[in-house]
């Protein structure tokens, strides 16, 4: 290439792309056919940078700032006069992407976000808790549509809505890259509950989706496991801080028993109780692809998890359970351990904040010592009183399996009250009517 020629970028004008009909805003140019290079000469370049300079000057005015701050620019974005043949197609590719953001930010009278067009060359593109209104969102998944280098979006905290989400979603239409999504805190609610089904059932793409505390109630839970049941595709899943109770737990339940691809949940700070509980529990014995359950401060109770325990005893799957504050007691701690002492893959069990006595906590740990072939090797028993005896119990585990760590901060030196309590409430001999009938026939 000759000294007196520079690389110039021509976009073609008014040209669309596949489904640019449920696109935000048009494209400016092809993803296929996104740019033309032609050389021009240095007698041509001057008049191309007064060009560019007045063009700069109309558009700073446009926004009348006064100055740019840290997280602002000028819509102008420049593509250096770097020699091509030493830049990549990625870094091309990356450049046009930016090129598109900044586009549509004008084209929507936003400004655009400093971060967020450096991101647009990286892996990761965070916009958590910095979107003020919609078209932001749309000028987001504009420039992600033609990107190919970004494989994580976080949008949470955003109150992104429903009309946010519907970006989101013709955005993955035309994107191939991105892999993890974080739409969690947007406040989608019952309106959104059916995007989100087709996100979960429809995209090829995303094995890591974040929709935690959106305000997605009982009756949207129907919804969402028909997403869970259709997808293939999706590995975890976080639906944790909405609104789920009973009705919803048994929806989800059957969701888990039919899907295949899933490897974590986290169903955490619902409110997941009685039939509802039972159902996720009894899931369990069926399902043969999860392998991280969090279901922590709900109202499993013993109940839930009587399933679990029985559930554990064929499951060889699951590798980690989360039953933190879930008003667990001593039965359910025998429950549980029932499971345990044949249980070959669990390896974490979280079971803090729970009622469980100095008993049910001693319980777990002889049901882990008398099983030679579990997997457990972090038991979390926070907030849960242990007797001094059952510190021996650690022990021996810790000296027998290296890797063995039980996490508690409460160690008694007596039974607690509620194990004398379960201790006093079995049922004994009657030997009053016996007396009353001799007392009877002496009369």
């Amino acid at each position: 290439m000759s000294n007196e020629e520079s690389w110039v970028f021509y976009y073609k004008k008014q040209q669309t792309i596949p489904n640019i009909d449920r696109m935000p805003i048009h494209h400016l140019s092809c993803p296929r056919e996104r740019k033309r290079i032609i050389r021009v000469s240095n007698k041509n370049k001057k008049s191309a940078d007064d060009t560019e300079e007045k063009e700069n000057e109309r558009r700073f005015s446009s926004f009348q700032r006064k100055r740019l701050d840290s997280d602002q620019l000028d819509l102008e974005l420049r593509v250096s006069d770097t020699d091509s043949d030493n830049e990549d197609g990625q870094e091309d590719e990356n450049k046009i992407s930016q090129q598109v953001y900044v586009n549509a930010c004008k084209h929507l009278h936003v400004t655009p976000g400093k971060k967020i067009l450096r991101s647009l060359a990286s892996t990761q593109v965070s916009a958590k808790e910095r979107i003020v209104n919609q078209k932001e969102v749309e000028s987001i998944a504009y420039a992600l549509a033609t990107n190919s280098s970004v494989t994580s979006l976080d949008l949470s905290g955003n109150n992104i809505g429903h009309e946010g989400l519907l970006n989101v979603l013709r955005m993955l239409d035309e994107n191939t890259s991105i892999t993890y999504l974080n739409i969690s805190h947007n406040k989608l609610g019952s309106k959104a509950v059916s995007l989100l089904r087709d996100l979960i059932s429809s995209n090829k793409k995303i094995k890591t989706l974040e929709a935690a505390g959106n305000q997605f109630n009982d009756n949207d839970a129907e919804t969402i496991a028909e997403g869970i049941r259709s997808t293939n595709t999706l590995k975890s899943l976080n639906l944790s801080q909405n609104a789920f109770q009973e009705k919803g737990g048994e929806d989800i339940a059957g969701a888990i028993e039919e899907n295949v691809s899933l490897k974590e949940l986290n169903l955490s700070w619902n409110h997941l109780r009685l039939d509802g509980a039972v159902a996720i529990g009894g899931a369990l014995t069926n399902n043969s692809t999860l392998q991280a359950l969090y279901i922590a401060w709900n109202g499993f109770s013993n109940e839930g998890c009587r399933e679990i325990g029985t559930a554990l005893q064929t499951n060889n799957s699951l590798e980690l359970i989360d039953l933190s504050n879930n008003r667990i007691t001593l039965d359910g701690a025998k429950w549980l351990a029932k499971g345990i002492i044949v249980n070959t893959s669990l390896k974490h069990l979280k079971l803090n904040l729970n009622s469980l006595t100095t008993l049910g906590a001693k319980t777990i740990l002889l049901a882990i010592r008398d099983n030679p072939d579990s997997a457990i090797n972090t038991l979390e028993l926070k907030e849960v009183p242990v007797l001094e005896e059952a510190i021996d119990i650690i022990e021996e585990l810790k000296s027998s399996r290296k890797r063995f760590v039980v996490v508690h901060d409460v160690t008694v030196l007596s039974e607690d009250v509620l194990s004398l309590s379960e201790s006093s409430n079995k049922p004994r001999r009657k030997k009053s009517n016996k007396k009353s009938s001799k007392s009877k026939v002496k009369k």
